[in-house]
């Protein structure tokens, strides 16, 4: 079995049981009617930890034992992520973050968002960590082993930089279905919002998922590096800024999606990325890298 681990079946196994675990959790609550209680948070939360689960789960099943320790080393080696793309991550989203927030409430009149974490972090600088913790928990620790962790390297491989980052971000994107009908969620306010930002949800998270490869890359594939940028893109843009009106939510999105863009542009344009974008895929399907056969990739 682990000859063939590399196999593209698995990554549509990955997809399909990972979509219909979370959309069966998600849609449970909605079909019943008992989405605002115990039970149906429960289930809708159950579903959430799919892709990290299943990802896990086939590392396991299908691995062998060197690229499994290689698979978990990139996971936690904070040597392998650094500090310089983490820190340029937390710079970024700041920025973008500030930018929205000053265009929004002294140009556009949107009310300021209330940002009752950092006033928590403020009267007690040890709430950080519950916040950090909640960062982590709500969509790097339950999704990362899986969206970047298992599946990107096949889809670089397959697609190359561009089309493969979009690929993912669009099934990252609409793994959040349920979210759309589950009162509380993001996705929840801007359906009953607009139609428009609803549907807009898909191509920013599409463009996120860009910028998450980017730094993939640059990090030489560190999977720790990829799931700061989604929990940093969490608890700045959003978390730390609740509550917030739609207006500024959206505003941030639009404005995080122009930066996304550029770097997308970039990743097209810079001869330089992408000799070391393709030096990185031939690494990662090189015979003398990994063992077994990988031409069913």
């Amino acid at each position: 079995m682990k000859k063939n681990w590399m196999s593209t079946k698995y990554l549509m196994v990955f997809f399909t049981v990972t979509l219909a675990w979370t959309w069966i959790c998600g849609f449970i609550p909605v079909i019943f009617g008992f989405t605002e209680t115990g039970a149906g948070t429960f289930i809708f939360y159950f579903g959430g930890g799919a892709p990290s689960v299943v990802a896990l789960f086939l590392v396991f099943l299908t691995y062998p034992k060197d690229i499994r320790a290689d698979y978990f080393r990139r996971c936690f080696s904070f040597k392998l992520a650094g500090w310089k793309w983490p820190l340029i991550t937390i710079g970024v989203f700041t920025f973008l973050s500030a930018v929205s927030i000053v265009t929004g409430v002294f140009l556009l009149g949107f009310d300021m968002p209330t940002m009752d974490y950092i006033k928590a972090i403020a009267a007690n600088p040890l709430n950080i960590l519950l916040v950090l913790l909640i960062s982590l928990i709500s969509g790097p620790l339950n999704e990362e082993f899986g969206w970047r962790g298992y599946a990107l390297d096949r889809l670089l491989i397959k697609f190359g930089f561009l089309r493969g980052s979009l690929i993912l971000g669009f099934i990252w994107a609409i793994w959040h279905l349920p979210w759309y009908f589950t009162p509380g969620q993001a996705q929840y306010n801007l359906l009953k919002d607009s139609v428009f930002h609803a549907v807009m949800f898909i191509p920013s998270v599409m463009l996120l998922s860009v910028f998450v490869s980017f730094v993939y890359v640059k990090t030489n594939r560190s999977i720790l590096a990829g799931a700061l940028v989604h929990m940093f893109s969490n608890l700045i843009g959003s978390q730390l800024l609740s509550s917030y009106t739609t207006e500024i939510s959206m505003l941030i999105r639009y404005t995080n999606m122009l930066f996304f863009l550029a770097v997308a542009v970039y990743t097209s344009c810079s001869r330089e990325f992408k000799d070391e974008t393709r030096e990185l895929i031939e690494s990662i399907s090189s015979p003398d890298r990994y063992s077994g056969n990988t031409s069913q990739i």
